[in-house]
């Protein structure tokens, strides 16, 4: 299937999760990057913070289970700019103040913490529509991550968060689609090669 049809399908897909499945399924995501290897020796992790009326996976509820598991774990989030279709990083303190964006993208406002380069992310959680057995992944179709991806260490983790286990096959990937190292889903954390 191509971007755009799996950008359709899985929107009415999530729109169809209940607030408690909702709550259920984000738990266990977190749970399960817990309990992995994918954060034990990490010193930074880039988190995004979720868009509600989208449904998305409550990030929340993850960098909550990270602190508490991982409190030397610095939690990165980021601020778009629509113009550029950059991220700029920002490292999540207690003083952070969040605001939502226009397309209600909760952002870190400038200036109320520390500012962090792309070059010191180890790992980077990525929202995602839908993904396939490949590691390839739809977006929303901006291309604010593969931009960012490919702009960090060569060996940093790209790992996905979906409601949904994966599709067979995207078919319309390019060469500017940046693939995932791992995806986790409430059921397992996929692994991919490349």
């Amino acid at each position: 299937m191509t971007k755009a049809e799996l950008r359709k399908e899985f929107r009415q897909k999530r729109q169809g999760l209940t607030d408690e499945e909702l709550v259920i399924h984000s738990q266990a995501i977190a749970q399960h990057l817990i309990l992995s290897s994918l954060v034990t020796s990490i010193h930074t992790l880039h988190v995004f913070l979720p868009i509600r009326k989208k449904k998305e996976v409550d990030m929340y509820e993850v960098i909550h289970r990270v602190q508490e598991s991982y409190p030397q774990i610095n939690i990165v989030v980021s601020r778009s700019n629509p113009d550029t279709r950059r991220l700029t990083h920002y490292l999540l303190t207690a003083t952070t103040e969040i605001v939502e964006n226009q397309w209600g993208i909760p952002e870190p406002v400038p200036g109320t913490s520390p500012e962090i380069a792309d070059a010191e992310i180890d790992a980077v959680l990525i929202p995602l529509m839908a993904f396939d057995l490949a590691g390839n992944r739809v977006g929303y179709g901006m291309g604010f991550y593969d931009r960012f991806l490919s702009r960090c260490r060569q060996e940093v983790q790209k790992i996905g968060v979906s409601f949904f286990e994966p599709v067979p096959l995207i078919t319309d990937i390019t060469s500017d689609d940046v693939p995932l190292t791992a995806c986790i889903t409430p059921q397992e954390i996929w692994h991919f090669m490349h």
